[in-house]
């Protein structure tokens, strides 16, 4: 690995880590600093196959395909009076590891791969536990990196309404 590579693989790490922070402090307007303009969130639906070479999610049916401005519009939603099932918050934590990155674009644009865990805790419901492999696009502008695309692949058939619920 060249020293060039060494450096971009940390810097992308680091600024995964963060965003895990910022969610997992409840700093969602900071996460959303770290979004692109065009940012779009997905999540598509798993498909439970016989045939084992088949993929595991549906390249058509998506449970989101959220945006920035709808992103922004839920989280000042559950900030405002009236998101009485946010109240109180969650417990929050999200765990990544396996981060391997993709360079394109002369160092402008980056496809990365990670894995997630999130736990998330709000009595009265138990605490869940959910993974995920994530598949996102960073890019930088200026000197800043910031999240263009995250497509979510659960693991799981049946996604809880608290999985659904979760930012990965």
């Amino acid at each position: 690995m060249k020293d060039e590579d060494i450096r971009i693989q940390y810097e992308i790490e680091q600024f995964l880590y963060q965003e895990s922070h910022l969610l997992d402090s409840n700093r969602q307007g900071e996460w959303l600093d770290l979004l692109h303009d065009e940012f779009v969130y997905r999540l598509p639906v798993p498909v439970a196959r016989e045939e084992p070479s088949q993929p595991q999610h549906d390249p058509v049916l998506e449970y989101a395909n959220e945006s920035k401005s709808f992103l922004s519009m839920r989280f000042h939603r559950i900030d405002s009076d009236f998101a009485w099932a946010e109240r109180p918050s969650a417990y929050v934590r999200h765990f990544v590891s396996n981060v391997q990155v993709e360079t394109e674009v002369e160092g402008r644009a980056w496809t990365v791969s990670s894995n997630v865990l999130v736990s998330r805790s709000r009595l009265p419901d138990p605490p869940s536990v959910a993974s995920a492999r994530r598949v996102d696009r960073i890019v930088r502008q200026g000197e800043r990196l910031l999240l263009r695309e995250r497509v979510v692949y659960l693991d799981t058939e049946v996604p809880t309404d608290s999985q659904l619920g979760s930012i990965f």
